[in-house]
Order: C-alpha cells, then structure tokens, then sequence
C-alpha cells in the first residue's frame, strides 16, 4: 500500500518535487541568462553541501570556498551564454567559459584532502552543471530525454526495488539500491529511446544509438547516485541537508542528474568536435 512504512516519505517527496519542478520548468522555458543564473544558484547549493558535508571544511572555509566556486560556475554559465555561436550546424562551445570552468573544477578540487572519490565528485559537480546548460542551448531535445532518464529511472528504481527486493546492487557502497530496481532504470531508458526511435526517418540504428545512449546516461546517473550515498556513509549521515522535504539536500535529489548529464554533456561536446573536424 501506498500508505505503507515502505512509502512514509512518498508525500513530502512528491510536494517538494512539484515545487522543484515549477522552479526548474520556468528557468527552462526562459532559458537563457535566466536559466544560467537559475542553475548558479542549484550549483552554489550543491557546493556548499559537498563542501560542508563531504569534505568536512569548517564553516569559514565553506562559506570562502562556496562563495569563489559558485562565483567562477557563474561567470563560466554566463561566458557561455553570451559568447557561444554556431558554426555550420556544429555544436559550439564558448572557449573562454570552458576556461573559466576548468578554473572553477580545479578550484573545487584544491581543499580535498580525502580519497580520489570525493575529488571526482565534486569537480563533477560544476561540470555536470555547465553542460546541463549547454545541452539546453545546443541539443534541447537531447537534455530533455537525459532529464527523462534520470527521472525515470529513479522512479522506477524506488518504486521497483521496494516493491520486488531482491539482492543488493552494491551494497558495500548503497545499501538499499537493488538488482530490481537498477535493471528497472535500465529498461525504462531503453524504452524512452524505442519511442523516440520510432519516430525517427531511419528507426532502427537510431534506436540501437538511442537504447545504448540511454541505457548509458541510466547507469552514470546511478553511479553517482551510489557514489553520494557511498560519501554520506563515510560522512556518517543519512541526506546532504534538510533542504528539500522527502529528498534531503540538493545532492540526493541532483546526484543522477550530474552522472547523466556528465556523460551526455561530454559525449555531445566530443561528437561536435568532431565533427567539426
């Protein structure tokens, strides 16, 4: 039953996605410098929660280092919204903003003094961030069925893996993630690409690309979803912040989307090179 111990925080979840996803709908649908200034702000939350929680920095050096961190993100969305063009139809990336993130990785990596997990988690944090941004304005269609894996296959793993159980998936590292649940998010990429797939003038090898794409951004999403719920076990706590009722911080709700749009993002900005080339 819905109702059930099984689904005590269904409610709250549901009411803070709502209001996530009326935030989140009118920054997409006025995109530009809305949009980049609307994603410094998630990022600068995410940072904030990576470096006070997961990297343990004291709240001084949280405050500095959130502050210049969030500070270079938005700079570097703003570089891109301004200075990106297109040249031939071949997706383009602002040189300068790219600089400007690189900085910004780099500088969010320099307080880490922990295991190379924690490294890559957080310089993936401005990165998935920046490229969510050049997808909208590059590849819109492209971000949209990212955001509906990431999403579905969240739902489909909390629903999945509490309804059939079965064994853990890794559970050294997230204990409550199951085979059922994770599969499930698989399945459900795969069939966001078939739908997709159908439409297209050749379905069939696009719907091969699509299934292997899809089912590609489904696993980075939750690998990063395991990978925060790994640094929270290290970190001895259940969410990220209080922030978000049924969700906890920024990073429990946000976590799929950095490893799906890492990869996505990544693999459109090689495929535009080249091309280019």
């Amino acid at each position: 039953m819905a109702g059930g111990p099984k689904f005590a925080d269904l409610v709250p979840r549901i009411l803070s996605a709502f209001v996530l996803l009326a935030v989140a709908g009118a920054g997409l649908w006025l995109g530009g410098m809305v949009l980049a200034l609307l994603l410094a702000v998630f990022g600068a939350v995410m940072l904030w929660e990576y470096f006070r929680l997961i990297i343990r920095l004291s709240q001084r050096a949280t405050t500095i280092y959130t502050a210049l961190t969030s500070a270079l993100l938005a700079l570097a969305l703003i570089l891109e919204d301004r200075l990106a063009g297109e040249a031939d139809g071949t997706l383009t990336l602002s040189p300068v903003a790219a600089s400007v993130l690189a900085v910004t990785m780099i500088a969010v990596m320099i307080p880490v003094r922990k295991s190379r997990l924690e490294t890559l988690f957080g310089a993936m944090i401005p990165l998935a961030t920046f490229l969510f941004f050049y997808l909208h304005q590059s590849v819109p269609l492209a971000m949209w069925l990212v955001v509906a894996v990431v999403i579905s296959t969240d739902v489909a793993g909390y629903f999945f893996g509490k309804l059939i159980g079965g064994p853990k998936f890794w559970p050294s590292l997230s204990p409550n993630k199951t085979w059922s649940g994770t599969m499930s998010g698989w399945v459900m990429a795969a069939i966001i690409a078939i739908v997709v797939g159908v439409r297209a003038s050749d379905p069939m090898p696009t719907m091969i690309v699509g299934v292997l794409f899809l089912v590609a951004v489904a696993f980075a999403a939750q690998m990063a979803d395991i990978a925060e719920s790994a640094l929270k076990r290290r970190a001895g706590v259940k969410d990220s912040s209080n922030l978000l009722p049924g969700h906890g911080g920024a990073l429990d709700r946000f976590d799929g989307m950095l490893g799906g749009f890492t990869v996505a993002g990544l693999a459109f900005v090689l495929a535009g090179f080249a091309v280019a080339l």
